[in-house]
């Protein structure tokens, strides 16, 4: 009795280690975005407080609207920071993540050690 010829792989276990890669991809992105994101609250925090302590020191209406005014610019100064900086790896990611699968043929597996 002759056998069959040998199917080759399905598309699920030889395209196994394109999802793999992207998905670290994708988790390395994540992982520093949360971190940018929690260095920017913690910064926002400490600020706040400081915020909140000139105000209770405040004399007058004056110095208040001051004090208020500063640290309204204070966030909107940071806010921006983290926004395009958040803008500019959600753009890096984009590119890694849409590279096509030739492209990864000799890129390094997630989790591999790189240096």
């Amino acid at each position: 009795m002759q056998r069959p010829p040998a199917l080759p792989l399905s598309p699920v276990v030889s395209g196994f280690r394109t999802p793999l890669h992207r998905f670290g991809i994708v988790s390395r992105a994540a992982q520093t975005l949360g971190i940018t994101y929690a260095d920017s609250f913690k910064t926002a925090f400490d600020d706040l407080g400081a915020t909140s302590r000139a105000l209770a020191a405040a004399r007058g209406p004056a110095e208040l609207v001051a004090v208020q005014a500063a640290y309204l610019n204070r966030a909107g100064a940071r806010a921006t920071a983290r926004s395009a900086a958040a803008g500019d790896m959600i753009l890096g990611l984009t590119g890694a993540f849409l590279r096509p699968k030739a492209a990864l043929e000799g890129a390094p597996r997630p989790g591999s050690a790189q240096t």
